[in-house]
């Protein structure tokens, strides 16, 4: 009997499969880290950022993952290791800075003629609100003097040791229009209160936003001050209410922009602006504490050069610093610049004999060096990370962490590094339950970059338990599909829970 060919087909196409090998479809392999991160930062650098990140075994060095890790990008605060690492590494943990006060002059009766002098001793604390011992300097001077039984004074502070040098206030690569904010502090020889004061803005009362004030907006600075030339500019119907202000330069005169919305209009602002004469701001705040114990000093009448010649010099107290290992916790996981100013400028005297930023960047190359860090890893320019100048890579980053590890003061830097989830500068991190906790970092920012680089446990992997990382983001979208925190947060889980490879 013959088939039809359409019969023939069917049968065919029933036979067929019965003949053919099984396939077997296999599940996909399980996420790790190095597949989980190739996939998160090819999905950035698609929209133009650049990552360079480096990963490495915490006790042996041992590289775990990399990627563009030579490339060279703006490390930010994150420069902030490095200078606080070498700064524990010269002076050792329990370092305290010292800065003497003495009386000049001569005592008659509870007359005192001569001058307060204070030794600037570079320490960054000093008159901080930040630490109780340091917070009531003021209050310690005018309680020496009552105990010396003086209620009158007549002469001046002084601040010896204080001058700035041939460079200025201002670190290299600094930009200019951030000089008047809190964080741009200048990191002089001679700091009092953060070289900082608080400036609040009061609009008349009963004043409508949009309307032309009726009477000047009130304007203070606190705590007294020789009050800079300020002048606030209303800006309503903002896309966002907030306070900004920028020092003119050239006539120190402050240029504030007070911003409202329609559904918002704060009848006060306030913020913190940073001043160039602290030793103004420290005998105005020296002055207060004496008036409210009934001593008065007198101003050096104009006719008069000085008071008359020095009898004496006598030590009055000194001011002594909270340990260095408190400092740099401070500094590291509120990520403060002066603080990092100032202790990589004493570390720069310490090994040059001088304090300037040309000798900073001379004696960090050398600090690198030791540690076996090529100045092509790594280039600082100054402590805090504000300059501009300042490059970095991720492998070198990642390895100032690792470095440190094998140096007594190791602890003392990792426990100043914020912790993802709990405190500092990653207070916020969205981070699961399970990883919060186990990441230690420093953070860096500037406009379009981002920083990270610290330690993360890795509780499940008894061959590499803890690892050191640096993460750089570069020439960031300003919308783009990840923010950098989510970035981080995205890695952060990979290191800490999935298998390497």
């Amino acid at each position: 009997m013959r088939r039809s060919p359409l019969a023939t087909l069917l049968l065919a196409a029933l036979v067929l499969p019965a003949c053919l090998p099984r396939t077997t479809i296999r599940p996909p392999p399980p996420p790790s880290l190095t597949s989980v991160a190739n996939a998160l930062f090819e999905s950035v650098e698609n929209e133009g950022t650049m990552a360079s990140v480096f990963l490495v075994d915490a006790a042996t060095g041992t590289p775990l993952y990399a990627r563009h890790e030579h490339v060279r990008l703006l490390p930010a605060s994150t420069m902030k290791v490095v200078s606080t690492s070498a700064a524990l590494a010269a002076f050792g943990p329990d370092f305290r800075f010292h800065t003497p006060v003495r009386l000049e002059g001569s005592q008659l009766g509870n007359l005192f003629l001569g001058d307060l002098v204070v030794e600037a001793s570079g320490d960054p604390s000093l008159g901080s609100w930040r630490f109780p011992e340091t917070a009531m300097a003021c209050e310690q001077v005018a309680e020496a003097l009552q105990a010396r039984g003086i209620r009158q004074w007549l002469g001046a502070v002084r601040v010896s040791n204080a001058d700035e040098g041939p460079y200025g206030l201002f670190g290299p690569g600094w930009a200019w229009d951030d000089a008047a904010y809190a964080y741009s502090a200048a990191p002089t020889p001679f700091v009092f209160r953060e070289n900082v004061v608080d400036l609040s803005l009061e609009r008349p009362e009963g004043q409508d936003c949009n309307a032309q004030p009726r009477r000047p907006i009130v304007v203070r600075y606190s705590p007294s001050f020789n009050e800079l030339p300020t002048v606030v500019y209303l800006e309503p119907n903002a896309q966002k209410a907030g306070l900004g202000c920028v020092r003119e330069r050239g006539s120190g005169r402050m240029r504030c922009v007070w911003r409202s919305t329609a559904e918002q209009c704060p009848q006060k602002a306030s913020m913190r602006v940073a001043i160039d004469e602290p030793r103004a701001l420290f005998t105005s705040c020296v002055e207060d504490s004496l008036a409210a114990r009934g001593i008065w000093r007198v101003p050096v009448p104009p006719h008069l050069a000085a008071v008359p010649e020095v009898a004496t010099s006598e030590p009055l107290l000194d001011f002594t610093s909270p340990s260095l290992a408190e400092l740099v916790k401070v500094t590291n996981k509120e990520s403060l610049n002066l603080y990092a100013e100032r202790l990589g400028l004493r570390f720069t005297r310490e090994r040059t004999g001088t304090e300037s930023y040309p000798a900073l960047r001379e004696a960090m190359a050398q600090e690198l060096a030791r540690r076996g860090i090529p100045t092509r890893l790594l280039r600082p320019v100054d402590g805090s990370g504000l300059s501009r100048y300042n490059v970095a890579t991720a492998r070198g980053l990642a390895e100032v962490i690792y470095t440190s590890l094998k140096e007594p003061y190791a602890s003392a830097l990792l426990e100043s590094l914020p912790v993802a989830g709990v405190d500092g500068t990653l207070a916020s991190s969205a981070v699961s339950n399970g990883t919060r906790g186990l990441i230690r970092a420093k953070t860096g920012t500037l406009s379009g970059q981002k920083a990270y680089v610290g330690i993360a446990e890795r509780p499940n992997d008894p061959e590499h338990p803890r690892v050191v990382f640096a993460l750089m983001l570069g020439n960031i979208d300003d919308q783009p599909a990840l923010t950098a925190s989510q970035v981080f947060e995205q890695f952060a889980e990979a290191m800490v829970s999935l298998p390497l490879r």
